[in-house]
């Protein structure tokens, strides 16, 4: 299963996203719920990194992706933010058995920046 946790501020600006896991649903290489969340992802850091820039510490390998934001996001980036998680969300929905998501709040320190 692959299991998508968003963090957000008290302002509801994303601040962290870890998506870890494989679907399942295919043989591996054939399996289009894993690649539809690589498609995601992938097209969310080239976002990140060129069409909406912002200071992230990222990971991005099989299977795993981390980014946590090292600044408040622009609207620009915040825009870019909230596709990544709607095409999530529209996953979980239609294929509940190999993707789940999850939102949650922060409480950490300097989560108020900007």
């Amino acid at each position: 299963m692959i299991r998508a946790r968003i963090t957000r501020n008290h302002r509801g600006e994303v601040q962290d996203i870890t998506v870890t896991g494989h679907a399942g649903k295919g043989p591996y290489g054939y399996d289009i719920v894993c690649a539809a969340v690589s498609a995601l992802a992938e097209t969310l850091v080239l976002g990140l990194t060129h069409v909406a820039p912002v200071a992230m510490d990222h990971h991005l390998d099989e299977g795993n992706l981390t980014i946590r934001l090292q600044e408040c996001p622009s609207e620009r980036t915040q825009a870019v933010l909230e596709t990544f998680c709607l095409g999530l969300q529209d996953l979980a929905h239609s294929e509940p058995r190999f993707v789940k998501y999850g939102e949650s709040i922060t409480d950490r320190p300097g989560d108020g920046r900007g």
